[in-house]
């Protein structure tokens, strides 16, 4: 499946994204430090040969084309279609924690070529991840970041969320401590301030 915008294009996984991917896990690494950075520190070594084989095998699996996509890769919409990161979904419970059941929709997006920053695709690639939830019935969208992530607590108030639940002083970065912060989406705002066009 591939979703085209004016600037970047959300797509299916696809094979030749395992290299990128192995690159931004060991060599184009700082977009770790945005995502959920304390996730990196106690983390198993990453071995680039079982991630590959995890692909492959994930990549072979049959897929119903019909599905409702949780993830994308990003594209740039341009001849090379350069690959440069990718967005999801999963679920929160009431207590705005991760649960694998049913729950709340909540989104994310992660840039990781660093030649790719600053450049609007995060945000485009957003607005065209809601609207495709939107087509499909999901009406009630969140987002979540951590209080040191100035880029994306200013990426999810363009787009029209709003704070709805604070946890303070939780988060243990590089020694300095910071808040859990989930934010919620107001669709119809959203929809007036983004029209897809």
């Amino acid at each position: 499946m591939e979703i085209k915008g004016e600037s970047i294009i959300l797509r299916d996984y696809v094979e030749s994204d395992i290299d990128d991917d192995i690159y931004w896990e060991t060599v184009e690494t700082e977009w770790k430090f945005w995502d959920s950075p304390w996730d990196y520190y106690n983390q198993e070594p990453f071995d680039p040969y079982k991630f590959r084989e995890k692909k492959l095998k994930r990549l072979r699996e049959q897929k119903d084309e019909n599905r409702i996509r949780r993830t994308f890769e990003i594209s740039i919409n341009n001849k090379e279609k350069t690959h440069i990161g990718g967005c999801g979904s999963y679920n929160i419970d009431d207590n705005y924690c991760y649960t694998k059941g049913d729950g709340k929709c909540t989104i994310g997006v992660a840039i990781c070529s660093v030649n790719a920053r600053r450049k609007g695709y995060a945000t485009s690639a957003l607005k065209l991840f809601i609207y495709y939830l939107k087509s499909k019935g999901i009406n009630e969208i969140y987002t979540q970041t951590w209080s040191g992530n100035y880029r994306m607590i200013g990426l999810a108030e363009k787009l029209g969320f709003d704070e709805c639940n604070r946890e303070k002083i939780t988060q243990d970065v590089k020694g300095k401590y910071y808040d859990n912060l989930t934010f919620k989406l107001s669709i119809d705002d959203f929809i007036k301030k983004h029209p897809l066009v």
